[in-house]
């Protein structure tokens, strides 16, 4: 029995140690972006009006973003998925993904944000708007840790390319500054 012990106390010793020793998949000198403040706005966060609701399901990860192994470019930050439906029809819905984890091939991601830097109740980023095929931009506001408010929605700044066959669509049907609260 107490070889058994002393067996087990240097089994659990080495596994703390191999642990302790293990190696981050990121060098923290390659990480351009911390923002683990940013994991508050995590969950699924719902808003509804009659037939009409947002749903989003934003998740928290380290993202690599880099274009080559010569200079990585990692950045904690918010992804996730959204579903919108109005007047009872799902115009876009993109959270059939939401099991997915972040990565640079699989594109089904629809939103991604980041916290401002000298406010972390402020979320800012881009959401791909599928039905008008373009990326717009929001500001999310954090109220409490059951809700927060969509503040804006808009179209990202510069040129726009218009052609017979695509016409550029200023519109955005996605709500805006409605509140969302987290679904349990």
């Amino acid at each position: 029995m107490k070889a058994k012990r002393i067996i087990l106390t240097i089994i659990t010793l080495l596994a703390m140690a191999s642990i302790a020793f293990a190696k981050s998949p990121y060098n923290e000198d390659d990480i351009i972006r911390h923002d683990p403040k940013a994991k508050k706005y995590t969950g699924t966060w719902l808003w509804e009006s009659g037939k009409n609701s947002l749903m989003l399901v934003l998740k928290f990860d380290r993202i690599d973003l880099s274009i080559s192994d010569e200079h990585p470019a990692i950045i904690d930050a918010i992804y996730g998925y959204h579903k919108f439906v109005k007047n009872g029809h799902v115009i876009e819905n993109s959270t059939v993904f939401k099991n997915l984890k972040y990565s640079k091939t699989n594109k089904k991601s629809t939103v991604y944000g980041n916290t401002e830097e000298n406010d972390e109740n402020t979320l800012e980023g881009t959401i791909i708007h599928l039905s008008k095929d373009k990326i717009i931009k929001f500001t999310i506001q954090y109220i409490n840790p059951n809700h927060i408010k969509l503040v804006k929605v808009y179209n990202t700044p510069g040129i726009k390319i218009s052609t017979a066959e695509h016409p550029y669509d200023s519109s955005i049907s996605l709500p805006q500054n409605i509140i969302l609260t987290r679904q349990k």
